[in-house]
């Protein structure tokens, strides 16, 4: 057995986010010299809203294929397939996921995206060439043959997250360390808790990504839709004071030339 290439793959398996339970199955399997390996991974993904309530968490199952080289004694970690099960739901959401080099979408961005949400990723394309994109699967449009098909949003699209939150009033932006963790998170295509303003209300929900429409999506606590032109801008706030302080600046003008006038 190759205990490099061992070594290579068990560290492929905690960078995609699969832990290191499926260690000792790997190995077992390298060292019976099986051409293919499958193996089988699941986990529970709780409501961010329900933490204490496993009934309603989500269900993920993966598939892990790897094959041993014709030439050699390698082995590659060559895909992985996802299915996604709703509690109360007896039908599941299926893609699969391709490995390039030990790198690719990891266990939890596929559940996001099987969530129907957007996750960046650094891609190569057929040309060679490297690339920062938006994924997101079109859960409308499915083959039986490639699965669901992956819209992306490259930097020619125009979005830019930075500059999307800092359009939006979050309380909480201001805290050290606070914008920098959430844009790590929605990128990885997660519901972010976060607290927003609406109507001149701070409203304590979640946020996710939509680089289609290049804004946020947001959803109050029971996860239900908040529609994101509802959400309080700082533009449409700005200019909301802007009339006022214009107004007490005429005022006090108005008040010096009238004192002035009197002295002359």
């Amino acid at each position: 057995m190759n205990e490099n290439n061992l070594e290579y793959l068990q560290n492929n398996l905690k960078y995609l986010g699969f832990g290191e339970s499926l260690y000792p199955q790997l190995k077992e399997a390298i060292e019976k010299g099986l051409p293919d390996i499958r193996l089988q991974f699941e986990v529970n993904m709780p409501a961010p809203n329900a933490k204490d309530k496993p009934e309603l968490a989500d269900a993920m199952r993966y598939e892990l294929d790897f094959s041993k080289s014709k030439e050699t004694d390698m082995y590659f970690f060559n895909k992985y397939s996802a299915s996604l099960q709703k509690p109360g739901q007896s039908s599941t959401i299926d893609q699969s996921f391709y490995i390039n080099k030990g790198k690719g979408v990891t266990a939890k961005e596929s559940y996001n995206l099987l969530s129907g949400r957007s996750v960046n990723k650094d891609v190569v394309l057929k040309s060679g060439e490297k690339a920062n994109m938006w994924l997101k699967l079109d859960l409308s449009e499915h083959d039986p043959e490639k699965g669901y098909t992956v819209k992306n949003y490259g930097e020619n699209y125009g979005f830019s997250l930075a500059s999307t939150i800092d359009k939006f009033i979050l309380p909480e932006i201001e805290k050290p360390g606070f914008r920098e963790q959430m844009i790590k998170s929605l990128e990885r295509g997660n519901l972010h808790e976060v607290n927003f303003s609406k109507d001149g209300k701070e409203m304590k929900g979640f946020v996710s990504v939509n680089p289609q429409f290049k804004t946020l999506d947001f959803y109050d606590h029971n996860l239900a839709s908040v529609y994101s032109k509802a959400v309080d801008l700082k533009e449409v706030a700005a200019k909301a004071l802007a009339p006022v302080e214009n107004k007490e600046a005429v005022v006090e003008e108005a008040t010096v030339e009238k004192k002035t006038g009197r002295g002359r």
